[in-house]
C-alpha cells in the first residue's frame, strides 16, 4: 500500500466524518441507479393523423414468403372508412388489416390475384365489433398452408381455408403502414398509432404470439424477417435486412400514451366467414410491450452499487485487521484528530483527498468493465464469422443445392447443441447460427433469382 493510500485509510478509520462522505457515495450511486430506471427512454410509436399520413416500405420485400405471419400493436383515434394498419401488395391485390367501412369491425384480408371484378377471391375474416378507440390491441395475421387466422390479444376469432400468402401475389408488391393500395374514395387513411410491428417467415402459434407479444425483440430472432419498433426515432427495420421506411406527410416517430387495461369479452366478438372458429376465452386489451431498458445504462448502474458494495466491505475488513488505526499516522496528528484539535481547512482537505481516490477507483473499474464487455463481444464475432469462412470455403466448388444442403445441415447441429449450451459458448453459437441463416437465406434468394431467368 502506497503512502497515500495508507495516509487515506487512516483518515477513513478515524475520520466519522469522512466515513459518512462513503455513505454520501452509497446513496449516490443508488441515486444513480434510480435516475437510469426513471430516465430510461419512453417507449416510441407511429403516430399517424388519417390526413396523408403513412409510412411506405420498400418493395417486393415479402414477395418470397409462401407462409407469414404479421403481428402488430396498433391503436385507433377514430373509426375512418376502411382505414388500414397495413398492406402489402396492391389495390385488390394484397394482405391487409383494417377496420371495416366506419365501424368497429376488424377485417383481414388476403386477394392472391385481383379480386376486383371477382367476389370469388376475396378471402376475408371479419370480426364484429372487436375494436374501441383510444385501446391498444395486439393483432397476428397468419397466412399460407393452413389457412388464414387471426388473433387479437394472444386470442383467436377467425380462420378462413384460403391457403395464399405472399408468394401468390404475382404483382409488384408496395407496402404501407396506415395507408390502403385501392386508393378507393372512400377509403381513408389511418389515424392512431401503431408499434412493434414484426413479420415472421412462418406461421406463428397461438401459444408463441401469446409468450412473446409483450417483450420487445431484438431483431435476431429466427424466422423473423422484419420488425419496425422506431425507437430510434425512424421507420427503420431492425431485423438484419435493415429494411428503411419512409415517413410520409405528418407521420411522426412519439412517446406512447399510457393508458389502462380493459376487457373485452368473449360474447362481444363475433366472426363473420366462411369457417368461423369459435372464441375460447376473454380477450384481454393490454398495452403495447414494455419499453426496452438501456442494457448500458442498467449495467452501469449495476457496477456502481456492486463497487458501493465492495466498498463498504473494504472498510469493513480494515476495521476488523486494525489497519489505520493510531500508528499509521504521526502520534501528534492522531492525538490532534481524536482531540479535534486539527485546523478545519486540514480536515476538509483529507476528506476531499479520500473521496477523490474513491470516485477514480469507482471510474477505472467501470471502463474497465466496459471494454471487457466490449472485448467479449468483438472476439464472440469474430469467431463465428471464421466459422462461416471456414464452412464456405470448403463448399466453394460444390453446386448450390449442395450448399444449401450443407448450410441447413450445419444450422441443425448447432440448434441442437444450443440445448445443452451456456455461457459464452452458448453466446457463440447463437452469433454463428445468426450468420448462417443470413447465409443460408441469401444462397435460397441466388436460387430464386437463377430460376427466374431460367
Amino acid at each position: 500500500m502506497t503512502p497515500d493510500k495508507r495516509f487515506a485509510s487512516s483518515v477513513i478509520r478515524k475520520a466519522p466524518s469522512l466515513r459518512s462522505a462513503f455513505g454520501r457515495f452509497v446513496v449516490a450511486a443508488l441515486t444513480i441507479f434510480s435516475l437510469l430506471n426513471l430516465a430510461a427512454a419512453p417507449n416510441k410509436v407511429l403516430e399517424l393523423d388519417g390526413n396523408a399520413s403513412y409510412v411506405e416500405l420498400p418493395p417486393n420485400i415479402f414477395n418470397n414468403l409462401t407462409q407469414a405471419t404479421v403481428e402488430v400493436w396498433a391503436k385507433w383515434d377514430s373509426f375512418r372508412a376502411y382505414s388500414r394498419i397495413f398492406e402489402f401488395g396492391a389495390g385488390w391485390q394484397s394482405v391487409a388489416l383494417f377496420n371495416h367501412a366506419k365501424l368497429s369491425d376488424l377485417r383481414y384480408n388476403v386477394y392472391p390475384r385481383n379480386a376486383r371484378t371477382n367476389i370469388a377471391l376475396m378471402y376475408t375474416i371479419r370480426a364484429a365489433n372487436a375494436l374501441r378507440t383510444n385501446e391498444w390491441f395486439h393483432f397476428a395475421a397468419v397466412s399460407g398452408p393452413g389457412g388464414m387466422k387471426l388473433y387479437v390479444n394472444g386470442t383467436l376469432i377467425g380462420e378462413h381455408t384460403n391457403a395464399a400468402s405472399f408468394s401468390d401475389i404475382q404483382i409488384t408488391q408496395t407496402n404501407l403502414f396506415g395507408r390502403g393500395l385501392a386508393r378507393n374514395p372512400d377509403d381513408k387513411d389511418f389515424a392512431g398509432q401503431m408499434d412493434e410491428i414484426r413479420v415472421w417467415d412462418h406461421r406463428r402459434s397461438e401459444a408463441q404470439i401469446r409468450e412473446n407479444m409483450r417483450k420487445r425483440l431484438a431483431g435476431t430472432e429466427p424466422g423473423l424477417v422484419a420488425l419496425w419498433n422506431f425507437e430510434d426515432g425512424k421507420a427503420n427495420d431492425r431485423s438484419w435486412h435493415r429494411y428503411r421506411g419512409k415517413l410520409i406527410g405528418n407521420a411522426r416517430i412519439v412517446a406512447a400514451d399510457s393508458e389502462t387495461d380493459v376487457q373485452l369479452t368473449a360474447d362481444e366478438v363475433r366472426v363473420l366467414t366462411q369457417t368461423a372458429a369459435p372464441v375460447s376465452a376473454p380477450i384481454a386489451v393490454a398495452l403495447p410491450p414494455e419499453t426496452s431498458r438501456n442494457a448500458a445504462a442498467w449495467w452501469i448502474a449495476g457496477a456502481l452499487i456492486l463497487i458501493a458494495l465492495l466498498l463498504g466491505a473494504l472498510l469493513l475488513m480494515l476495521r476488523r485487521s486494525g489497519v489505520g488505526k493510531d500508528k499509521l499516522l504521526p502520534s501528534a496528528t492522531s492525538h490532534a484528530l481524536l482531540a479535534g484539535e486539527a485546523h478545519p481547512p486540514a480536515n476538509q482537505e483529507l476528506k476531499e483527498r479520500a473521496l477523490a481516490q474513491l470516485t477514480e477507483f469507482a471510474k477505472e473499474s467501470l471502463v474497465q468493465g466496459l471494454y471487457s464487455q466490449r472485448k467479449a463481444l468483438l472476439e464472440t464475432q469474430m469467431k463465428a464469422q471464421q466459422e462461416l469462412a471456414e464452412l464456405e470455403a470448403r463448399l466453394a466448388t460444390a453446386q448450390l443445392p449442395e450448399r444449401l444442403g450443407a448450410y441447413e445441415k450445419r444450422i441443425a447441429e448447432l440448434e441442437k447443441e444450443l440445448e445443452t449450451r451456456s455461457g459464452e459458448v452458448r453466446e457463440l453459437t447463437n452469433a454463428t447460427l445468426l450468420l448462417l441463416r443470413q447465409k443460408l437465406e441469401q444462397e435460397k434468394q441466388t436460387e430464386g433469382k437463377g430460376r427466374r431467368f431460367n
